[in-house]
């Protein structure tokens, strides 16, 4: 549909234009957001915070350039430059005030090359916590194109749109690979018996070995086998890891960052509950066994998707993670 795929292609294209910083700007804002205006600052909703709103303000509301007004507060530092939000966004046509859109919570980096310059001053304005009130030009919205060519129902050339966002999370930031460490360091565990032994190579490198004659575990377990001492990692957060992961069945590996020669990095949130549960709570220098059976509920991707993979169905998977560095949510 013409309509879904310019407001939200990819999740990232989406329709905000942020027009300006709160009166007491947050620590690292930046100095230059896009200032209110008579428009952006008569806006007024009624809903729940991260919601779908309605529009109560009195209509038509216009705008003839970018505005951004702060309707809530947040608190906390600015968006991180290398970081991104979590966003709920309404769109409402400012001519009739009927929703055009409504956007659930949707994750957006902070970055000009993934996001059109009105996302993009969304999101690097951004504070956790708080809702803001857009209003721009319909022809921001179409990239300098005539409104129609939007294909929004109602939506006529001269009309304005007005965006609100619900700022409900910030993307942590990322970490330079010289403020990594090389490997998992601290106090050595023994693994709970029946776990597969770890040797470990000079450069941290690990080789599993699954224990023989042992059937694998239809639960999720993970040991924790390096004690590190660095920070404890935080649901949420951006993690850094260099990990390898074998097949219970044949000891056969499936995937690894080592063999990339790149250690990975992702949110807790964003991955199988097999990692999410073996990284959080955890602290930076760990190293940690997970086992992680097929199944959703046990931390697994489901048989479905293990077949996708190419796996068989009911195979356990064998990860050792590394946790070489943290960055919390904002």
């Amino acid at each position: 549909m013409k309509r879904l795929s310019l407001l939200i292609p990819a999740a990232i294209v989406l329709p905000l234009a942020l027009a300006g910083c709160s009166a007491q700007a947050a620590p690292g804002m930046p100095k230059d957001c896009t200032p209110a205006g008579d428009a952006s600052k008569s806006v007024q909703v009624d809903g729940d915070f991260g919601k779908t709103l309605k529009l109560t303000s009195k209509t038509p509301i216009t705008a003839k350039e970018l505005e951004r007004s702060v309707l809530i507060e947040g608190k906390g530092d600015a968006t991180a430059k290398d970081g991104g939000v979590s966003a709920a966004v309404t769109l409402f046509n400012g001519r009739t005030g009927k929703v055009v859109q409504a956007i659930p919570e949707t994750p957006l980096m902070n970055d000009a090359q993934q996001l059109p310059n009105w996302a993009y001053q969304a999101v690097r304005c951004s504070v956790k916590g708080q809702r803001v009130a857009m209003a721009m030009p319909a022809t921001d919205l179409a990239n300098g194109q005539p409104a129609s060519s939007l294909g929004i129902p109602d939506l006529k050339d001269g009309d304005s749109i007005i965006a609100v966002i619900d700022v409900t999370k910030q993307q942590p930031g990322t970490l330079s690979e010289s403020k990594l460490l090389k490997k998992a360091e601290g106090t050595a565990k023994q693994a709970p018996e029946g776990f597969p032994t770890v040797k470990l190579a000079e450069n941290g490198e690990p080789t599993i070995t699954i224990p023989s004659g042992v059937k694998a575990p239809t639960t999720l377990k993970t040991a924790t086998v390096i004690e590190g001492k660095g920070e404890t990692v935080k649901p949420g957060d951006r993690v850094y890891v260099n990990y390898r992961g074998v097949i219970w069945s044949t000891g056969k590996e499936f995937d690894s960052s080592w063999s990339r020669g790149k250690p990975a990095d992702f949110l807790t949130t964003g991955v199988i509950g097999g990692f999410q549960k073996a990284l959080e709570g955890q602290k930076v220098g760990s190293q940690i066994i997970s086992i992680v059976p097929a199944a959703k509920d046990q931390g697994g991707y489901g048989p479905e998707a293990l077949q996708q993979q190419g796996h068989k169905a009911d195979d356990v998977m064998v990860f050792v993670l590394d946790i070489l560095g943290t960055v919390h949510e904002g």
